[in-house]
């Protein structure tokens, strides 16, 4: 009895978190910004997993794949695929590491829609894309530095540094560390000077704000 319960238990287990589909499906949706607006040309990822269980009724993964696309001009977005193709357990995602805009948007959370494709053909999944709590920031910087200089140009792609250093020899110096992104710029007054690349470091706590 206590080997068919287990049994039981594991049949359950793969029944939530897996699932053969090899028919096509469709995933279609629309993303928008927070006034409604169509957010173009921004990846949306249809990410399978080939996960085995093991006999302690957890989970390896076995494989990874991915399914990748754009929005259009009006933010509408279509992923037509097997399932199958791509893994047993499969989550949907509105950003990637790149095409993405982190610097305006936050990062949604993913989404399970393993069982969903199960139960259905066709998928509407919307989703409205929230502004990164430091946005404002990064647009009035711009703004004091002008979207064209180097400072607003670094600032519209990369967001606020995690750090500050200003010279003392040199009033006009600074430099700007993205520590997380591994890149250093030096600037004296609106100029970039250098730039210094090093291997990325992560839990470094922005600067709160300029006031």
């Amino acid at each position: 009895m206590k080997w068919a319960g287990l049994r039981l238990m594991a049949l359950i287990l793969v029944g939530c978190a897996t699932a053969q589909i090899a028919e096509q499906r469709v995933v279609s949706g629309r993303i928008t910004d927070q006034q409604g607006r169509p957010v173009p040309g921004t990846p949306v990822l249809v990410v399978g997993r080939r996960l085995d269980l093991t006999t302690k009724f957890d989970y390896t993964e076995l494989d990874r794949r991915e399914l990748r696309v754009l929005t259009a001009d009006d933010g509408r977005y279509r992923a037509e695929f097997i399932p199958d193709e791509l893994g047993n357990n499969l989550y949907l995602f509105f950003y990637a590491e790149k095409g993405f805009d982190g610097v305006r948007f936050q990062r949604p959370d993913g989404i399970d829609i393993t069982k969903r494709l199960k139960e259905s053909r066709e998928l509407r999944l919307d989703q409205v894309l929230l502004d990164h709590p430091q946005w404002k920031e990064v647009q009035r910087q711009i703004a004091q530095f002008g979207a064209d200089s180097a400072k607003g140009k670094i600032l519209r792609q990369l967001g606020l540094p995690e750090r500050i250093d200003r010279g003392t020899s040199d009033q006009f110096a600074e430099t700007w560390w993205y520590y997380k992104k591994g890149i250093s710029y030096r600037f004296v007054g609106s100029a970039v000077e250098g730039s210094y690349t090093f291997q990325p470091i992560q839990g470094v706590l922005p600067l709160p704000p300029t006031k």
